[in-house]
């Protein structure tokens, strides 16, 4: 296939199942943006929303457990107008300052993936991308709410001073639990770098099952007055009570239904 930047090779995508589907918008003024994910984790499909305003928010993360005729639905509109030939295509020469883009990517079971972006989609475009957006919709609403992490309010200025810590204090912070992934921050608030034993447990309080038990060779380094960003592959969490444990620090957290945060 040619272009106006000359070739461009087309992913192979025949005979082969799509295993996942994101589509995101992000780069705008503000920093923030938003996405909607499908992925198969273990035996369940899982739908998360993820979206934050400013830059410097977290991500505010809902989820839903859908039948797993979705992603043949998404794989059937994706084939019908056959976008695997718009994998890393122009569709337009506007540019919009300080506009965000949006971005799709479709990965199949070999690890092909098809991915695409643009500030602007031709309504030719618009009008079949939305089709994509229809039939998450229909499985949504027939899909299951999950449970997710109970979150405390913070002001702006705590926020957007996140990883700058100044309490005197070191602390873990859970901040983020979606699809099979516990995001969580080292928070250094002295005035002196410090090494933390990459020792890492997740326990379920009450009844203390060991869900993840790893140690790391090396230790971790926090610079003063900072933060590190980590994750653990934790697997699906249920409601409950949950102490992350990394060296000689702990932090307590609790997942519900949204409607129960």
């Amino acid at each position: 296939m040619f272009g106006l930047f000359g070739c461009s090779k087309v992913p192979d995508v025949k005979n082969k199942e799509l295993i996942s589907y994101v589509y995101s918008c992000g780069g705008g003024m503000n920093g923030g943006g938003n996405s909607t994910e499908i992925s198969i984790i273990g035996d369940e499909v899982i739908l998360t929303y993820s979206n934050k305003e400013w830059w410097y928010d977290d991500n505010d993360i809902t989820e839903y457990k859908l039948n797993k005729a979705v992603l043949a639905d998404i794989e059937s509109v994706f084939r019908k107008y056959k976008m695997q030939n718009w994998n890393n295509k122009k569709f337009s020469d506007m540019f919009v300052a300080d506009g965000p883009s949006y971005g799709y990517s479709f990965k199949f079971a070999d690890k092909t993936s098809v991915s695409f972006s643009s500030q602007v989609y031709p309504m030719s475009y618009g009008k079949k991308l939305a089709e994509l957006d229809k039939v998450i919709e229909q499985y949504k609403e027939q899909g299951t709410l999950e449970p997710g992490l109970v979150t405390s309010k913070k002001t702006d200025e705590e926020l957007a001073g996140k990883n700058n810590p100044d309490n005197g204090l070191v602390e873990i912070e859970v901040y983020e639990c979606s699809k099979d992934r516990i995001s969580f921050r080292i928070l250094n608030g002295t005035d002196e770098a410090v090494a933390i034993s990459n020792s890492v447990k997740l326990v379920r309080n009450g009844n203390g099952e060991m869900l993840y038990n790893e140690s790391g060779e090396y230790s971790i380094e926090v610079n003063a007055k900072s933060a590190n960003e980590e994750y653990i592959i934790s697997g699906r969490l249920e409601e409950g009570i949950y102490s992350l444990y990394v060296g000689d620090y702990s932090a307590e957290f609790v997942i519900k239904l949204p409607s129960d945060k």
